[in-house]
């Protein structure tokens, strides 16, 4: 009996392990994409005081991750780092968002890390040299499709983008058409 009744425990014991070790990544991992949510939501309220625009980013939001690897959550606060850069939404922050979907998706890198590159290009208003530099390093040469998008050669865009003269508008433009 003693030892039927140790094999039993032992048995429930791995099974309890199994199941916990399943489900607590699931549901911690569920419940931090809805704190990412809920705090975008609360960032897009702070900034643009309007339920209704809050509702057209989320549906910009939707329309830039709906049907790739990508989380709601991820896009949310991509878009929040976007709108306190005055980037509104509408045509304009799907162009961003869709473009972070589709850079990212071509280089193998996190929705997170791609968007730290547009959302920052968003807040200097233009592009730099650091930030084809970035792109470089993940294995995209967005100068070549930049110039592509505008007809320049790559040595024109990278003049250009050391002159300030190609914007962050352009630069999301470029990105989400070549890979969005």
């Amino acid at each position: 009996f003693a030892a039927v009744n140790k094999l039993v425990s032992s048995t429930v014991d791995v099974g309890a392990k199994i199941v916990r070790n399943i489900m607590d990544p699931i549901v911690q991992g569920g419940q931090k994409r809805a704190l990412n949510l809920e705090q975008s939501r609360f960032q897009l309220m702070g900034l643009l005081s309007d339920e209704k625009k809050v509702a057209k980013v989320m549906e910009d939001v939707n329309y830039a991750v709906d049907g790739t690897a990508y989380g709601l959550d991820v896009a949310a606060m991509a878009a929040a780092s976007l709108a306190a850069s005055n980037i509104e939404a509408g045509d304009r922050m799907k162009s961003y968002l869709r473009g972070i979907s589709g850079v990212a998706a071509m280089t193998g890198s996190s929705y997170e890390d791609i968007s730290n590159v547009f959302t920052k290009v968003a807040g200097q208003g233009r592009i730099m040299g650091d930030d084809l530099r970035r792109m470089e390093a993940r294995g995209m040469n967005a100068a070549a499709a930049i110039g592509k998008h505008f007809k320049m050669t790559e040595a024109e865009v990278r003049d250009a983008t050391t002159k300030g003269k190609i914007s962050a508008d352009m630069f999301a433009e470029a990105m989400n058409e070549a890979f969005g």
